[in-house]
């Protein structure tokens, strides 16, 4: 799932769902979604990784070609704000530094999720309709995937929630149709059976571990 700033293989905000859990029937059926807590975890795993990042770093090469840190903390970002837009919260924010933009993006989109409802609706997509709670479960994937990019760029344990990383990996396995379609994510790379499920998700969306 190697990148570049026009979005040539990683989601953008606009593509994310459309190119996965909306480009398909396979992915109302993959899985029963994620929840609020879900991501509430997972975000403040990826802040305490975008917290340790020194200032000399954040213009640092990541296993997303053509993306230095910076550029990675701003796609999280982008992508918090865009889902928390399309479930009637915030959709855009200001700050000064990228730990403090991301966390203001993580907030908004924990509120919009706290609004009636809201992994219940179905949400319109062009191929498909899904629930939020199935639309958050791509999230969970992308930023999941993407803590793996932080801590390999930085040289940081990914301390990352092991349950919610196990069902991101069973989420990717079984959309892996879906996800070659999408043109989005490499190809899967060896791993090795016994890797932690962080590393086999790394692998199975492009990246060599």
């Amino acid at each position: 799932m190697s990148a570049s700033e026009e979005g040539r293989a990683l989601m953008s905000a606009s593509e994310e769902g459309r190119a996965l859990m909306s480009a398909s029937e396979e992915g109302r059926a993959a899985t029963s979604g994620a929840s609020a807590e879900d991501f509430a975890r997972a975000s403040d795993a990826i802040e305490a990784l975008l917290a340790a990042v020194r200032p000399d770093q954040w213009d640092a090469a990541t296993p997303c070609e053509e993306w230095n840190l910076r550029q990675l903390a701003d796609h999280l970002v982008e992508v918090n704000y865009s889902l928390a837009g399309r479930f009637g919260g915030l959709s855009s924010g200001t700050a000064a530094d990228p730990v403090a933009a991301y966390r203001l993006s993580a907030q908004a989109l924990r509120d919009a999720l706290a609004l009636p409802g809201v992994l219940d609706q179905t949400y319109p997509g062009p191929f498909a309709h899904t629930t939020g709670a199935n639309q958050l479960q791509v999230r969970m994937a992308d930023l999941l995937t993407h803590g793996w990019d932080l801590a390999r760029a930085t040289g940081a344990s990914a301390d990352l929630p092991v349950d919610l990383t196990e069902n991101a990996l069973g989420f990717v396995q079984k959309l892996a149709g879906a996800f070659a379609r999408s043109g989005k994510f490499g190809a899967p790379q060896p791993v090795a059976e016994d890797a932690p499920a962080l590393d086999r998700l790394a692998a199975m969306t492009g990246r060599v571990v």
